[in-house]
């Protein structure tokens, strides 16, 4: 769009709009590359399924570490269920998906 011309005066500076603006119609999108939302759905999936990973890989180093310091006792286990088993389920069904949708592509 072209700018207003601008007409030099003795007091100030004075818009000249005796000239038609550039207007543009609207146009039509060109056809090319279509959008691919497959690499950034797959790197979310791929950070979604380590951090999962990681978070199972700490919860059992933890309980392993709360063993081995003397802070919980085997016996303890039982109560250690209740976190593990869903969250065994949450990486398993998140890991699955990842890996699922990756083996189809």
């Amino acid at each position: 769009m072209k700018a207003p011309a601008v007409a030099e005066s003795s007091s100030s500076a004075q818009l000249d709009l005796t000239s038609e603006p550039d207007v543009r119609k609207n146009e039509e999108p060109k056809e090319g590359n279509t959008y691919d939302p497959r690499p950034g759905e797959d790197q979310a999936r791929k950070c979604i399924a380590y951090l999962l990973i990681g978070i199972l890989a700490l919860s059992i180093a933890g309980i392993f570490l709360l063993i081995s310091f003397g802070k919980a006792q085997i016996s303890d286990l039982k109560d250690f269920s209740t976190l593990l088993g869903p969250l065994t389920t949450l990486v398993s069904a998140a890991t699955g998906f990842y890996y699922g949708t990756k083996s189809q592509q």
